[in-house]
């Protein structure tokens, strides 16, 4: 198996691109799935329009893993930390924001544990 190297900016606008991908292939399914909810009649159209709006929040989801993805590779240019807060504004879904940003109150948490301070409650 031979090793292959690439630089992290490129790593992640091609997983930013591939993410947008995948959300094109969502909007496509979404279009389909709509059709199929019109097409529908009686009790199963409740679940079909349940099932559109999870096409639609996963659309959403790779759209937003997109923008960040982005926003970190456009910072790894320049070298250096990331900055997480940034590239998480661009996130418009709260919950995913909130799981992304705990990479970052991690982060913190370490560093305030590695220099020996103590927190009293």
């Amino acid at each position: 198996m031979s090793h292959a190297t690439a630089q992290t900016p490129q790593v992640l606008a091609s997983l930013a691109d591939e993410l947008e991908h995948a959300g094109a292939l969502c909007d496509r399914l979404e279009m389909l799935v709509t059709q199929l909810v019109r097409a529908s009649r009686g009790e199963t159209l409740e679940i079909a329009l349940h099932e559109a709006q999870t096409v639609d929040v996963l659309t959403q989801h790779l759209a937003a893993l997109a923008t960040f993805t982005r926003k970190l590779s456009t910072q790894a240019q320049s070298g250096g930390e990331y900055d997480l807060s940034d590239a998480i504004a661009g996130v418009t879904l709260g919950d995913l924001a909130m799981r992304l940003a705990q990479v970052t109150r991690e982060a913190e948490a370490l560093s305030a544990a590695e220099s020996g301070d103590l927190d009293l409650f």
